[in-house]
């Protein structure tokens, strides 16, 4: 017996001195140096949720060994050895620790390098922790820079707590007839703000259409009516209602020769359209020449807003003398669900004034700010390098440059957590042809935080993939569908063809959206074929409207 309890003591023993020997320790002797560390992702000064994933970095600064300490303010600590790629990788259960200590705190970080036989120790640097709640989830498309539907095309998720990536659904070999769906694009999608398990995207060409996941089922739907001169494009989910608005675009790539910019991106025509998913109907919201578009819902769902224009183009001209016309200011219309009708535009931040342009909408879940990209013209902004964006306080119309945030390249494809004011969005700040996924936090004063990179958990992620980032959301629960289901539906599900509103115009034409021309009518817009809007008519079905006059 007493062998026995030798044994026993001898082995716990011999686990302590070995857990002991591999732990990381601290240089005993360190000089001390003014240097700072290099990491990729930067990730010295950002401002991060208690619950995010590990942000795990490389240390780019020469050295033949490499060692972090991390501490917060109530004594937690991790040391970190780096591996031989110079990547420090943290822990999940020891960072978590970590974080859950911090409250609204800070993480003190110091690194130390060693080349040769000598360690030095290098400035330290903070990482900023906010006990504010952020979704679990963001989801994005992934495409090659080509600006063409070819390639590997594909929807993401990405899980903030873990840092793992998921594939929804790519353009992809149809496994059983080993055919390839032809120029096809997955895009457009979004989910419902307080129903996120009800999502929807787009899966573009042969048997496509768009996928919609509600009430525990996945759908196939066709939402072009006769009416409509094009198929919906940017799609907003009301929060908590069966109803997503939707923008129909003719949409046009135009690749200029005296201008900046590797491509343009340009709607001939723009109008809103409201899909009621339980009724399975399209009601073409507005139809008249102002273009509008990147429609959202207030986080109460009673305002939609929007990229607004009255600017018109001319098709009898080149596309570079026309597009830099595109000026766009930001209107919302209230939405009445009980009769599904919307008041007049109200503009609530005006920039053609300034010769500006203000797209992509986005409201603060606490209603307090407007987030939007602002450029030089165009509703597109993620190809203009200028674009930045801005905040503007809603109660006092201040408009508030997001400093922090910004770069020298372009900013845009913005949305914001459901719960508190962190928003991701698109950057091509590390080299001006990919953009990656950042995600700040908007202060009670409008002030923006240094954002962070999606913590993968291989740091080198975003460095090694020719991939960019596109329309990037937030979600606050994950697609309870695998990839397989949606082949299943996109090979062997009919689609179901959406019925057009009866109080829609029934006697347009499908593929231009012109009124067809009766005998001795007048007044279709040659340049665009739309109705003309005349002086005092109103086109949007609001209280004092019929549409369709």
């Amino acid at each position: 017996m007493i062998r026995k309890k030798l044994l026993r003591l001898h082995i716990v023993l011999f686990g302590i001195c070995l857990l002991s020997a591999c732990s990381t320790q601290l240089p005993k002797e360190a000089k001390k140096v003014d240097q700072e560390v290099v990491t990729y992702p930067d990730v010295k000064g950002v401002t991060i949720p208690q619950s995010l994933a590990p942000l795990n970095f490389i240390i780019e600064n020469k050295s033949d060994e490499s060692i972090v300490e991390i501490t917060n303010e109530k004594g937690g600590s991790i040391i970190q050895k780096a591996t031989s790629d110079n990547e420090i990788l943290f822990d999940e259960k020891e960072w978590k620790k970590l974080l859950e200590g911090s409250g609204n705190g800070k993480l003190q970080c110091t690194p130390y390098l060693k080349n040769g036989d000598h360690w030095e120790k290098l400035n330290p640097f903070t990482i900023n922790v906010l006990d504010e709640p952020i979704d679990s989830f963001v989801t994005y498309r992934l495409i090659e820079p080509s600006f063409m539907s070819t390639g590997q095309i594909g929807l993401y998720e990405f899980n903030m707590t873990t840092g793992e990536e998921k594939v929804i659904m790519r353009r992809c070999q149809n496994f059983t007839t080993e055919k390839m769906h032809e120029q096809s694009c997955v895009n457009c999608h979004c989910a419902q703000k307080k129903n996120p398990k009800n999502k929807m995207f787009y899966y573009r060409g042969k048997d496509g259409g768009l996928f919609l996941t509600y009430n525990g089922k996945i759908s196939k739907i066709e939402t072009k009516v006769k009416c409509m001169f094009r198929g919906t494009t940017y799609p907003a989910w009301h929060p908590s209602l069966p109803f997503i608005i939707f923008s129909e675009n003719e949409v046009q790539q135009d690749f200029p020769n005296m201008m900046k910019g590797k491509v343009q991106i340009y709607d001939w025509r723009a109008d809103l359209i409201l899909y009621d998913i339980e009724k399975n109907e399209i009601f073409v919201v507005a139809e008249t020449r102002e273009m509008e578009t990147n429609p959202t819902w207030s986080p109460d769902g009673q305002y939609v807003y929007f990229a607004h224009s009255d600017s018109v183009m001319s098709r009898n001209n080149y596309p570079e003398f026309e597009y830099p016309k595109l000026k766009y200011d930001i209107a919302r219309i209230k939405f009445d669900p009980e009769n599904k009708t919307f008041t007049q535009p109200e503009i609530v931040l005006n920039m053609s004034q300034q010769n500006r342009s203000a797209t992509f909408p986005r409201i603060s879940p606490d209603n307090k700010f407007l987030l939007v990209a602002i450029s030089n013209f165009g509703a597109s902004p993620h190809t203009h390098r200028e674009s930045d964006l801005y905040v503007m306080n809603m109660e006092t119309k201040e408009l508030i440059k997001c400093d922090e945030a910004n770069s020298d390249e372009a900013e845009s494809y913005h949305d914001f957590s459901s719960q508190a004011n962190w928003f991701v969005f698109y950057s091509r700040r590390e080299d001006g042809n990919y953009g990656r996924a950042y995600i700040s936090y908007i202060d009670s004063t409008g002030k923006c935080t240094k954002p962070f990179q999606l913590p993968h958990k291989d740091p080198q992620t975003d460095h090694k993939r020719l991939k960019l980032y596109n329309m990037i959301e937030f979600a606050n629960a994950g697609v309870v569908y695998n990839e397989s289901d949606f082949y299943n539906v996109l090979w062997n599900q009919e689609i179901i063809q959406a019925a057009n509103d009866p109080r829609n115009r029934q006697d347009t034409d499908g593929n231009t959206g012109a009124t067809k021309k009766k005998e001795g009518q007048k007044g279709t817009d040659g340049n665009t074929g739309a109705t003309v809007k005349k002086e005092g008519s109103n086109k949007f079905s609001g209280e004092n409207a019929i549409h369709g006059e």
